[in-house]
């Protein structure tokens, strides 16, 4: 009886998008044992697609009054039919493919910090398996910093003191204001809106002319100026963080990890 040939792994081929060049130095696959390859290639890829986020949200945000043209129009011919008081109105326009990117923004973040923690265990610095940056009570990453604290093996102590407070002074700079808002945006209170331009208009020569269209703010700080500066703040992050794994938890010299 003939027997059928076992089919061959595929060998897979990848036309990427600019945006993944930009992380292939940091997140260098080579550069790691194989227990952490799969996490590395994971934090490239979710690390590229922030980049290619922000992009978006950036040019959404600096194209807007071209973006919105149909509701300036409407706003403009509303007034024109029966003129009301611009003094008395704050006028928004929803743009839900802002809203989906601004959304998929911050969660992209947290997604980060879900697999870059991961690294604690694969690379032995902790006993026990951390499998995201979740929170204890009220503190956002606190199971990773308690087990940094009180779960160490014993050759890696120093490096697990470094890597906590590295963490607890991103989480101070950013990080908890980050996923705050993440919370905010994917478990939204009862009658919250969408994330909006919020359009000003004037009258002028008895036309009603649209001077500017504000992005979302957080706090004083428009949405595309924001998550540009965030990015920042996670390369800053992931580069220190990466380092210090890699320059004590991976020496080839080092003992096997004990207790």
């Amino acid at each position: 009886m003939a027997t059928t040939p076992k089919s061959e792994a595929l060998i897979p081929v990848i036309c990427i998008d600019p945006s993944s060049v930009t992380g292939a130095e940091m997140f260098n696959l080579n550069s790691w044992p194989s227990d952490s390859k799969g996490v590395i290639q994971s934090c490239w890829a979710e690390y590229s697609v922030l980049h290619h986020c922000v992009a978006q949200i950036s040019d959404m945000c600096n194209d807007a009054e071209r973006l919105l043209a149909i509701s300036i129009k409407t706003i403009q011919q509303q007034w024109h039919a029966e003129r009301f008081d611009l003094e008395r109105v704050a006028i928004f326009s929803e743009q839900p493919d802002l809203h989906i990117r601004i959304e998929a923004f911050f969660s992209g973040v947290k997604a980060l910090l879900d697999l870059l923690v991961q690294l604690l265990s694969t690379e032995k610095i902790v006993s026990e398996v951390i499998d995201g940056f979740h929170r204890t009570g009220d503190i956002y990453g606190g199971r990773v910093l308690n087990t940094l604290k009180n779960n160490a093996l014993k050759n890696k102590k120093d490096a697990a003191a470094k890597l906590d407070a590295l963490i607890s002074e991103h989480k101070k700079l950013w990080i908890d204001q980050v996923v705050l808002a993440r919370d905010q945006l994917i478990h939204p209170d009862k009658g919250t809106h969408q994330l909006m331009f919020r359009l000003v208009f004037e009258e002028r020569a008895n036309a009603l002319v649209c001077i500017k269209a504000y992005p979302p703010e957080i706090g004083a700080t428009p949405m595309h100026i924001y998550t540009q500066d965030i990015l920042k703040q996670a390369t800053v992050f992931s580069m220190s963080y990466l380092g210090l794994l890699r320059e004590r938890a991976l020496s080839n010299n080092s003992m096997e990890p004990t207790r």
